[in-house]
């Protein structure tokens, strides 16, 4: 017999630790011999448990799993992801630690996708790598550098390697040349301070301080989602950063928290290679002043020629809300580039604060392509930052009325669409009535 998927949790009820332990057993006893394709145990479980998760992981390896998935925090992913990025401990005892016959060479034989949270792990000092392992992820583990540089320099064809919140790590570094790994996840490793592989990945995803990315290549990287903890300028980061190494760079995902503005040199730079581009962006008081400028992103027109999709998910986090009205001054009309690939441009967060209304106006007027401009003011910033609307709703309104006086009214070709965001209040009313 045998079977294609096998998973252990809690299910929809939450047993004991001793209740869950005695349910595997009983399952594993009457599927002993039998040949898995996957093999996922999911509970709060330490290492005081370590006898009877040791009996499972041997059964895992006896039963020739392609792919193991260890959860020791009893949560899905996401939920882990939520709680460590606030700063919660996952395990409160001793982890549990992964024992050596989980890396002996047999098991390499088999296993194609190795899934590891809430553990801690040491290699063994014969340990030679996973022949067929494709697939990597480390999420919360007690693991020191030398052992991830192990692992990675080892497992020859690993095409996806992702690692999170993994405390005792400094340095991801793999010297020796890669030409399989093509995805690149790392997720705040509070710890590290560089990132440096021999090879080059298609698509990289890191959230995380400001640290070096270097790689063998990048002219395969043409997928890059970037998330910076501290505050970091966007644009500068963009033009002088780790994006403009990358010549074929096709889709740029970043989010970055302002405060101070940033003039960025002109320069000969170009993406011409980018066509989508999503920029989540948290624009911040200092001072109850801010000194940032919304504008000075009509610069990204400049540098990506062939851009055709433009997402700005803004959140403008000031003391006060200030739409826009004439008595602000009048808009500033800048020169205009010409951009012929544009089709559609997305600005939520619109709060209608005078420099948002001028970036809204210079790419509708520079964009001549320009299929669709969508403007919303409601938060869909993301990342886990907790944001409500709670205490923007009241403005939406206001809002709305800023977006469609001064923005609507100059589109003759009839691509925007403001969206009306309804109030708390609103919905309370309609829900009365």
């Amino acid at each position: 017999m045998r079977k294609s998927y096998f998973k252990t949790s809690t299910g929809y009820k939450f047993p004991g630790d001793k209740e869950f332990i005695t349910r595997v057993n009983t399952v594993l006893r009457q599927h002993s011999g039998t040949e898995v394709e996957r093999m996922e145990i999911k509970f709060a479980l330490h290492s005081k448990n370590a006898d009877d998760i040791d009996r499972w992981v041997n059964f895992a390896i006896a039963s020739k799993a392609k792919e193991f998935a260890i959860n020791f925090s009893g949560l899905s992913k996401s939920l882990i992801f939520f709680d460590l990025a606030r700063g919660k401990r996952i395990v409160r005892e001793e982890p549990y630690n992964s024992p050596s016959q989980l890396f002996s060479p047999n098991n390499g034989l088999y296993l194609r996708c190795l899934e590891l949270m809430v553990v801690s792990l040491q290699l063994p000092a014969d340990f030679e790598g996973f022949v067929s392992l494709k697939s990597l992820t480390l999420v919360d583990v007690s693991i020191t550098d030398e052992d991830v540089h192990c692992m990675l320099s080892k497992c020859n064809l690993l095409e996806f390697f992702e690692i999170a919140y993994c405390r005792m790590v400094t340095s991801i570094r793999v010297l020796h040349p890669s030409d399989q790994l093509k995805h690149l996840v790392v997720d705040t490793c509070p710890k590290l301070q560089e990132i440096e592989l021999n090879c080059s990945p298609t698509t990289l995803k890191y959230t995380g301080t400001m640290v070096p990315l270097v790689f063998a290549s990048t002219s395969r990287l043409t997928n890059i989602n970037i998330l910076f903890l501290p505050y970091q300028s966007a644009l500068s980061y963009i033009v002088t950063g780790f994006p403009s190494t990358l010549p074929r760079l096709e889709i740029l995902t970043l989010l970055c928290r302002e405060r101070e503005r940033t003039i960025v040199p002109e320069g000969p730079f170009r993406f011409t290679y980018l066509r989508s581009l999503r920029l989540e962006l948290v624009l911040t008081d200092d001072e109850k002043i801010r000194k940032t400028d919304a504008l000075d992103y009509a610069y990204l027109l400049k540098v990506a020629p062939f851009m055709e999709t433009l997402e700005l998910l803004m959140w403008m986090t000031t003391w006060r809300h200030q739409p826009y009205c004439r008595k602000d001054g009048e808009l500033r009309i800048g020169p205009t580039h010409q951009h012929a690939h544009l089709k559609f441009v997305g600005i939520s967060g619109f709060f209608g604060h005078k420099d948002q209304v001028e970036l809204a106006l210079h790419i509708l007027q520079s964009s001549i392509m320009l299929e669709k401009m969508e403007i919303t003011p409601k938060l869909e910033i993301n990342r886990g930052l907790l944001v409500s609307d709670y205490f923007y709703e009241e403005h939406y309104m206001d809002d709305h009325r800023v977006a469609t006086e001064f923005v609507c009214k100059a589109d003759d070709r009839n691509v925007v669409n403001v969206v009306r965001v309804p109030s708390r209040d609103e919905n309370r009313s309609s829900m009365d009535g």
